[in-house]
């Protein structure tokens, strides 16, 4: 149960990090003539915010624990392609002093990071008790 309620809580968070925190608390370049690159950056990653929003609340319904495990992988796969979008997928500003170089994406990276440390460990947790379950099963 502390399982469910803690990575729920925590895919949740980094949703909603992704979903407004590069609008509000670590925003990007501001366009003033065009739009820049790092905006359509910022719009993909929107995208994952509202995926891990969704697999945080599915994560909470879950039953079994073979729907748990998947859950971790898409999420795992969801931070990676949190780092890839800005990395190399889209892109942003090619000076490294703009905001989205200097604060947006270290910060997307540094969620992404966690949560995916996070998402291992919870498959850890999960491989450890199915292995403890099958050595009481044989005593």
């Amino acid at each position: 149960m502390k399982n469910r309620i803690i990575t729920f809580l925590i895919y949740i968070l980094s949703g909603v990090l992704y979903l407004i925190g590069p609008h509000t608390i670590f925003k990007v370049c501001s366009a003033k003539e065009m739009v820049m690159t790092c905006h359509w950056s910022v719009q993909a990653e929107t995208g994952l915010g509202i995926l891990l929003l969704l697999t945080g609340v599915f994560y909470l319904f879950a039953k079994g624990k073979e729907a748990k495990i998947f859950l971790s992988l898409q999420t795992i796969g969801s931070y990676v392609v949190g780092i890839l979008i800005p990395a190399f997928l889209i892109g942003g500003c090619k000076s490294k002093d703009m905001a989205c170089q200097s604060l947006t994406y270290p910060s997307l990276y540094l969620i992404s990071i966690l949560g995916i440390l996070y998402s291992i460990g919870n498959l850890v947790f999960f491989h450890l008790a199915k292995k403890a379950e099958s050595l009481q099963e044989t005593s």
